[in-house]
C-alpha cells in the first residue's frame, strides 16, 4: 500500500474500516498521533479495551508510514470467503472456523468476529491455552479444542465452557478421572491418520464408560489424510471405517455432531459433510490444492507488506548478501527491504524468491538475512519509501510456498509477533 493508494482511502467509502491491532501485549502504540492515543486511554478509562488485544483506530495517511512491516488483512475476504463455502453446503450443516495458531498467523480475536458474523456456528482451535484466549477476548461461541489436554487443563477447560476432544485412550481415562469438571467431549476416531484419535475398535466400550458416568458427548469426528486428493483410496477407506463408527454413536446419543470434512471436503466432496465442516485454509482464501478453484472463488486475507531502506547502485560481479552466493551480471540497483526470516519471510524462498514494488516483480538478490532481504531491481526507478508486497493477492503465497518447498499454511502462521496487523473491512487490493 503505497502512499497515494492511502490517500485514496482516505478519501474514499465511509465503509472501509481499518484498524490495527497489537497481539498479546497490553496496549497499542498508536501511529496516527496524541488523539488515536488519546481515544485508546479514554477507552481504558471506561473499560472498553481488553488486556490481552487492543484495537484502535489509526488515521489512513499514516497508519503504515512509521511501520516497516506490516500484513493488512481483509476481514471482508474472510468473510466473503466463509459465505462462499456455505453455499456449497446443506441448510443443516454447520460450519467451524478453524482459527488455531492466531487464525493462521491472521490475528485471532477480528478474525472470529469476521467468521462469526459471516455465519459460521463453531471456532476450533489446538489448545486450551487459544480457547481461554478467546474467551478473555469477548468470544461467546461454542469452541472446540481439537488436541489433546492434560490431566490439569481438563478442569479449566470446564470453567472457560470449552468443549474438549478425547484424542487418545489417556486422554479418556482422564475425563473419566475428572467426572463432574468435565466439559462437553467429541470423540476423535483415529480412521488412518495415525496421529491423534481412539481406534474404531474401541469406541463402543469407550461411549459405554463416558455415557454411564454422565459425560456428554457431544460429538465424533475424524481426520481425513488425503482430502485434498479427489477421490483418493485412503479417503474411501477412512469415512467406511468412520461411518461405521459415527452410525453407533448417533445410535446412542441422537443430537452427537458427526463431522469429518476439512477445507478440501468442503469444497469438493460434499458427502464428507455430514452435521458440520471444520474449515481453516480456504477461510483465509486459498485453496488446499490445485484445480479446487472451480468449486467457489475465494480470496486471500492477508498481504505481507514492508519498505525499501536502502537502494545502491553497483557494478557487475557484485556480492550480495551472506556467502555472497549471490553475485551481480551487470551494473543494477540493490533495494533492501526491511522484511526478513525473523518477520516470517522464509529463508529458502531467496534461491527463487521474487517481490512486488510499484508494480513489477524482482527477483531476490542473495540469502534473505534475519531482518532484510535485498532485491535486483536493474534500471528501475526504486526509491527508499516504496512499498513492497512479499505475498498477498498478486505473488500469492502459494508461489512462495512453492520457492521455500513448503506449504502456504506454514508462509501465513509464520508471519512474526512484531510484524502489526493491520485489518481492512470491504477494502480493495493495493499495492
Amino acid at each position: 500500500m503505497d502512499p497515494a493508494s492511502n490517500k485514496a482511502v482516505a478519501g474514499g467509502p465511509s465503509n472501509v474500516e481499518r484498524m490495527r491491532t497489537n497481539r498479546g501485549r497490553g496496549s497499542p502504540r498508536a501511529r496516527s498521533g496524541g488523539s488515536a492515543t488519546s481515544s485508546a486511554r479514554a477507552r481504558r478509562a471506561r473499560g472498553g479495551a481488553r488486556k490481552r488485544e487492543v484495537v484502535t483506530p489509526l488515521g489512513p495517511l499514516s497508519e503504515t508510514t512509521a511501520l516497516r512491516a506490516w500484513a493488512e488483512v481483509d476481514l471482508g475476504a474472510i468473510a466473503g470467503n466463509i459465505q462462499t463455502i456455505r453455499h456449497l453446503l446443506s441448510r443443516s450443516c454447520r460450519l467451524m472456523s478453524v482459527v488455531k495458531a492466531d487464525a493462521y498467523g491472521h490475528g485471532v480475536v477480528p478474525v472470529c468476529r469476521a467468521a462469526l458474523a459471516a455465519g459460521a456456528a463453531w471456532l476450533g482451535v489446538a489448545t486450551l491455552g487459544e480457547g481461554v484466549a478467546l474467551r478473555l477476548g469477548g468470544i461467546d461461541a461454542p469452541i472446540l479444542v481439537l488436541g489433546g489436554l492434560t490431566s490439569g487443563e481438563v478442569a479449566d477447560a470446564a470453567a472457560h465452557r470449552l468443549s474438549i476432544s478425547i484424542t487418545s485412550a489417556e486422554m479418556a481415562e482422564i475425563a473419566l478421572q475428572h467426572v463432574g469438571a468435565v466439559p462437553p467431549v467429541h470423540l476423535k476416531v483415529d480412521t488412518g491418520m495415525t496421529r491423534l484419535g481412539v481406534f474404531p475398535q474401541d469406541v463402543p466400550m469407550l461411549l459405554d464408560r463416558l455415557l454411564a458416568k454422565g459425560i456428554r458427548v457431544e460429538g465424533c469426528y475424524t481426520q481425513l489424510a488425503c482430502a485434498d486428493e479427489p477421490d483418493h483410496e485412503m479417503t474411501r477407506d477412512q469415512l467406511a471405517r468412520f461411518q461405521l463408527v459415527a452410525g453407533m454413536v448417533r445410535a446412542r446419543v441422537p443430537h452427537a455432531l458427526i463431522h469429518a470434512a476439512n477445507s478440501a471436503g468442503a469444497l469438493t466432496a460434499p458427502h464428507t459433510h455430514f452435521d458440520m465442516v471444520r474449515v481453516g485454509l480456504a477461510m483465509y482464501g486459498l485453496y488446499p490444492a490445485p484445480g479446487m478453484a472451480s468449486r467457489g472463488a475465494l480470496h486471500p486475507a492477508m498481504r505481507l507488506h514492508s519498505r525499501v531502506v536502502r537502494t545502491a547502485r553497483v557494478g557487475p560481479g557484485t556480492a550480495v548478501s551472506y556467502g555472497a552466493t549471490f553475485r551481480t551480471t551487470a551494473s543494477t540497483t540493490i533495494a533492501t527491504i526491511a522484511c526478513g526470516y525473523a518477520d516470517g519471510y522464509p529463508r529458502l524462498a531467496g534461491e527463487r524468491g521474487e517481490v512486488l514494488i510499484r508494480g513489477h516483480r524482482y527477483r531476490i538478490a542473495g540469502r534473505v538475512c534475519m531482518d532484510h532481504l535485498m532485491a535486483d531491481v536493474g534500471d528501475d526507478p526504486v526509491a527508499v519509501g516504496d512499498v513492497a508486497q512479499l505475498f498477498g493477492d498478486v505473488i500469492s503465497a502459494d508461489e512462495v510456498a512453492a520457492w521455500a518447498h513448503t506449504i502456504s499454511y506454514e508462509i501465513l502462521c509464520g508471519v512474526g509477533l512484531r510484524v502489526p496487523r493491520i485489518y481492512v473491512r470491504n477494502g480493495t487490493a493495493s499495492t
